[in-house]
């Protein structure tokens, strides 16, 4: 299977420079394909929530790319429920940027964004975005909307995508206190982004629509919080690309109803599943989902796990069921996740939450990836390691790209957790 991928993305690759558009019907085609496949023969090796979450996140990816005329591209941290409610389709960045890699043609994208003089050095999930987007493969989006979070890199890349599709973009500021006057600031954005999606789209939003949608958001967020409590001894059998599509479910896709029934269907399969022995790993930032080595290790086991993905919890803020969409501003709610969000102000803040996160699920061992490009986490991980290290947790870091797999060692990565997890076996 993975030689028939590679050699349509090597097709799909060589149409990039030369016929962007029949590239991207290519890739369209290659992600509907591989959404029947989940869809119709179901991985046996994962629980229902889990392939039930693939589809969804499949179809996440197919209608913003089939639909440009009513996509939004966004950031990951851009709370989406505006969108949801008027029937617009978020194209996360990152998530676009991975797909590419599942489609084994990411390595055009970046290189025609460093022919068109993008920094080697820049991160490569952005270096994708900018790519298919100078290239043409990527479609001129209905609008543009990104927030601050969490990087230069972020900062630079829809304003630079904005500038070459021509696109009309909005801007939320984050600002880096997390305290009620930020809440405050954000909402009214939120605020202003609705009325100019609204002149983009040419409808108005419904605000019964957008307090359901927030309503999701708010019985997700809950079940989630409650499947974390529960991951600390309990097996559900995972794997690295549904990390990511689950990071994918906890930021744009929060609102859809299938987002809630994902975290629904999860939440009753850790209540049903049974207490598991097994060296368990808290994993921070991004995965090298696409690696062999590391996937041989972590795919489907027990020992070793990965207990939790950073990503997929730094949104959830608040105690479980505490909102009450019906009685509070949907807007404030929206900001507060991205206000609050462990990701935004200082790497302490970051290293804290990574804390919390270990005191709940207790891990034996801790991996941090260093994902190319990504300078916050790179320049921050002496901090986050020296946090957990002192609280007692082992602390591996290691540097790999997220995207690029030309830019990864894949022996020696797998080679360096392979002698963590053996360290940890023998502590």
């Amino acid at each position: 299977m993975a030689d028939i991928a590679e050699k349509v993305g090597k097709y799909i690759s060589g149409q990039v420079g030369t016929h962007p558009a029949y590239a991207r019907q290519l890739l369209l085609a290659a992600y509907r394909a591989y959404g029947w496949k989940l869809r119709h023969m179901r991985n046996q090796h994962l629980s229902n929530a889990k392939n039930y979450l693939g589809t969804v996140s499949m179809d996440a990816m197919v209608r913003p790319l089939a639909h440009p005329d009513r996509q939004i591209l966004t950031s990951i941290f851009t709370p989406c429920e505006v969108f949801h409610a008027m029937d617009l389709y978020p194209m996360c960045a990152e998530q676009f940027a991975t797909y590419t890699n599942g489609a084994w043609s990411e390595h055009a994208f970046i290189e025609a964004a460093e022919q068109a003089g993008i920094a080697e050095t820049f991160c490569s999930y952005h270096k994708a975005v900018i790519g298919a987007a100078v290239s043409g493969v990527l479609p001129k989006p209905l609008g543009i909307v990104n927030t601050s979070l969490a990087c230069d890199a972020n900062n630079l890349t829809f304003r630079k995508t904005a500038e070459m599709l021509d696109a009309p973009q909005f801007y939320i500021d984050i600002p880096y206190e997390a305290e009620e006057a930020a809440v405050d600031y954000v909402a009214e954005q939120l605020r202003e982004m609705t009325v100019w999606l609204e002149d983009l789209a040419g409808k108005k939003l419904d605000p019964a629509r957008l307090s359901e949608c927030v309503g999701n958001s708010v019985k997700t967020i809950s079940h989630l919080q409650r499947v974390l409590k529960l991951r600390k001894d309990r097996f559900v059998p995972a794997e690295l690309t549904a990390e990511l599509y689950e990071v994918l479910m906890v930021h744009n896709a929060l609102g859809l109803p299938e987002t809630l029934r994902y975290a629904a269907l999860l939440h009753k399969e850790y209540l049903a599943a049974g207490i598991r022995p097994g060296r368990k790993i808290l994993w921070l930032h991004s995965n090298p989902f696409y690696q062999g080595t590391v996937k041989q290790i972590f795919n489907y086991k027990e020992d070793p796990r990965i207990v939790l993905t950073e990503m997929c919890y730094d949104t959830l803020i608040g105690k479980p069921g505490e909102d009450d969409p019906g009685r509070r501003d949907p807007y404030r709610m929206m900001a507060e996740r991205t206000v609050y969000n462990s990701f935004n102000g200082p790497v302490s803040r970051r290293a804290e939450k990574a804390l919390e996160m270990a005191k709940t699920v207790e891990p034996d061992g801790v991996i941090l990836f260093c994902h190319w490009g990504c300078k916050e986490t790179c320049g921050g991980s002496a901090l986050i390691r020296d946090t957990l290290e002192a609280a007692g947790y082992p602390v591996l870091v290691i540097n790999g790209d997220g995207v690029d797999r030309r830019n990864s060692s894949d022996g020696q990565i797998g080679t360096r957790i392979e002698a963590f997890l053996e360290m940890l076996e023998t502590s």
